[in-house]
């Protein structure tokens, strides 16, 4: 920020209560003027559900890049560490319980969040990493620089205590197959070996066409299965992990926050379907969350 903004900015306040604002998840994520992708996505379930969310931007688009035009940018490296500086500043990482990434938009944001990650979670340990690895998808190939792989493998994962990969990002991390569900389980057990308490492999195919997400930690493994929908939209892997952690937050164990998210996303995907919408219905979800907590029955494998 320019010396001038900054004293045209800087102002009194004439009064205020001292107390500092309450934040539950700060998430770390690409935003959207149109649509639904990253924060975009994530916030407005984890606020129906009664979680307080401070935003950081990685990217400032004024919609997802399938369009026939995007505008606005990925947002440049020192902008982006100053926004995660102001955010210290604060004492956001001090009252924060989850701190969720996702996408990045360049290798310089994803280094500088790493940086910023190695000075933040040790005087906070309080604070759980949750990352979303997003790299690409079994129908696009990789949409990042192929530089962020490494700082997800080598900077990112060992901080993680959850790490959600679809099963072509999966498959991008470990260097294994991935795509069905025994190999992704083999992958998901060296991504623990990693760093993560738990790993959540999400878009794996099962039989029938369904599909298949599964929860991999030290003490067991667990799966539920969905159909799968003919409906192709951004932010289905933000709001499923933003459920996630809403529900982990109202003190529910990981199988019940999963079953409930993996619900709360399916119905959200059945009514961008049914309302014949081009963009994901993300308002769906968490309603059918609460609603439906046990519609995709748990399965422990191990």
């Amino acid at each position: 920020m320019s010396e001038s903004l900054e004293n045209h900015l800087v102002h009194g306040r004439r009064q205020r209560p001292d107390g500092p604002s309450p934040v539950d998840v700060i998430s770390v994520q690409s935003q959207l003027v149109y649509g639904h992708a990253g924060n975009s996505a994530a916030a407005p379930p984890l606020r129906a559900l009664g979680l307080r969310v401070a935003e950081v931007p990685t990217t400032l688009l004024s919609n997802a890049p399938f369009y026939d035009t995007t505008r606005g940018r990925v947002l440049p490296a020192d902008w982006f560490a100053d926004l995660l500086r102001g955010a210290s500043e604060r004492g956001l990482p001090q009252r924060a319980r989850m701190l969720v990434s996702g996408y990045f938009g360049s290798v310089d944001n994803g280094a500088a969040f790493a940086d910023w990650l190695d000075q933040t979670l040790p005087p906070c340990p309080q604070l759980r990493y949750c990352l979303d690895p997003v790299i690409g998808d079994t129908h696009t190939g990789p949409y990042v620089e192929p530089g962020l792989e490494k700082v997800f493998a080598e900077r990112l994962l060992p901080h993680a205590w959850l790490v959600t990969p679809n099963a072509f990002e999966l498959g991008r991390l470990t260097g294994m197959p991935a795509l069905a569900q025994d190999d992704a389980i083999a992958a998901a057990r060296v991504l623990l070996g990693r760093g993560p308490t738990w790993v959540l492999a999400h878009s794996v195919s099962g039989d029938g066409g369904e599909l298949v997400t599964l929860a991999v930690s030290a003490s067991g493994i667990w799966r539920w299965t969905s159909p799968l929908l003919p409906v192709d939209v951004a932010g289905t892997g933000d709001v499923l992990m933003a459920l996630i952690v809403a529900f982990l937050l109202r003190g529910e164990d990981m199988q019940q926050a999963i079953g409930r998210a993996v619900s709360g996303t399916h119905a959200a995907l059945e009514a961008t379907l049914a309302n014949g919408h081009e963009e994901f219905d993300v308002h769906a979800a968490a309603p059918a969350a609460l609603a439906q907590p046990h519609r995709f029955a748990v399965e422990q494998l191990e």
